[in-house]
């Protein structure tokens, strides 16, 4: 479920999931888990950039053929471990890492993208943080905003559900840096290239020590978030949302 490419001394990491919006099954997690440790334990690669690839959105968020099994008990505190295992895995990394975001980055791609250094968006993509308005708990994107963004941002993005189109996720610094779709891997891979060229030890330390305040959020929401989800499922107000977006099948 990853396509892995080398342009020089960046590894290029390219969501591959049979749904062209990439949404997090347990299969996609582990894959991107076991590519960013390789990565980053090659010493040929000093960047990495993870992008959903041409035509594709970065992450639709959780596989809701996955996600609509959970009913409140013991599988709701294994799916949690696997959304904190996940991004931390990210944030461990210590070489400069780059998303590319094109499409939609929904919910748990949204937080996916809020674990690396540095966002590079396509004009045409969204951001949209919706799980309240159906019926799924949304305390690890508000645990992660606060940190990133401050309690009244996070409060905004968590509580209006809203889609963020490219100008405000620029204004609101979730992305970094907005340019054309035919442009957005060039232009990341440009920016992995240039952090790359910064000696390895003072980057790798710096950010091993900015991000350990981080990871200390991340585990703190790990079991808090496990009773809000519980709750949440239970209540099956979800329910309504997956059979819309699975249809017959569901």
């Amino acid at each position: 479920m990853i396509i892995e490419q080398d342009f020089e001394s960046t590894r290029l990491l390219t969501l591959d999931h049979t749904n062209k919006h990439n949404p997090f099954s347990e299969e996609l997690e582990n894959a991107i888990k076991h590519a960013l440790v390789k990565a980053e334990e090659d010493s040929r690669i000093k960047s990495i950039v993870v992008y959903g690839g041409v035509g594709r959105s970065f992450s639709s968020g959780g596989d809701f053929n996955e996600v609509k099994a959970l009913s409140g008990g013991v599988e709701v505190e294994r799916w949690i471990d696997r959304v904190i295992d996940l991004y931390q895995a990210v944030l461990n990394v210590s070489k400069p890492t780059i998303a590319a975001i094109d499409g939609y980055a929904i919910g748990m791609g949204f937080q996916f993208a809020m674990m690396f250094d540095y966002r590079v968006m396509s004009d045409q993509a969204q951001f949209i943080m919706p799980e309240l308005k159906h019926g799924i708990g949304c305390s690890v994107g508000a645990a992660i905003l606060e940190f990133t963004h401050g309690h009244s941002l996070m409060k905004k993005i968590v509580f209006e559900c809203e889609k963020l189109s490219a100008t405000q996720c620029h204004q609101y610094h979730i992305a970094n840096q907005v340019t054309p779709s035919s442009h957005l891997l060039k232009t990341a891979l440009l920016q992995a290239n240039a952090l790359s060229k910064y000696p390895s030890a003072a980057f790798g330390n710096t950010k091993k020590l900015m991000n350990k305040s981080f990871i200390k959020v991340l585990e703190k929401t790990r079991e808090q978030s496990k009773l809000v989800h519980k709750n949440a499922f239970a209540a099956k107000d979800a329910q309504e949302h997956f059979q819309k977006i699975l249809g017959k099948n569901y």
